[in-house]
């Protein structure tokens, strides 16, 4: 698929080394707090990258030392995978985070708001 600037976004933020920027952002969310794909990506520069947040996040391998589970979709809901959402909920309980169903209980109280970042309303 070619690149399309309003589909895919900005070029300069998802060239070279996004996905460490990703996994660093991520590693910067406290145990017992979510943060979610479109607070990472305008912490990186542009809410319009929250998809390729995404996508840097699928590709990290099973082994990495990156708190993944802690990223959630808007309004708290966890994956739409059902095995990922299992395991989601799982080390997100360890961390003290409650969900129901698919959501972070209380999702506000547990949001982790990146510095200088205004969060998109949920």
């Amino acid at each position: 698929m070619p690149y399309e600037a309003e589909r895919h976004g900005p070029r300069r933020l998802v060239g070279p080394g996004f996905h460490r920027r990703v996994q660093s952002a991520v590693l910067m969310v406290p145990p017992g707090c979510v943060t979610t794909y479109g607070d990472i990506a305008a912490a990186l520069g542009s809410v319009r990258i929250a998809r390729q947040v995404g996508f840097a996040l699928a590709a990290l391998p099973a082994d990495a030392a990156v708190p993944w589970w802690r990223v959630v979709a808007a309004g708290g809901r966890l994956s739409t995978a059902p095995a990922t959402a299992r395991r989601q909920q799982r080390l997100l309980a360890a961390e003290g985070v409650a969900v129901r169903g698919t959501r972070v209980i209380d999702f506000q109280g547990r949001r982790f708001v990146f510095p200088g970042i205004v969060p998109e309303p949920s």
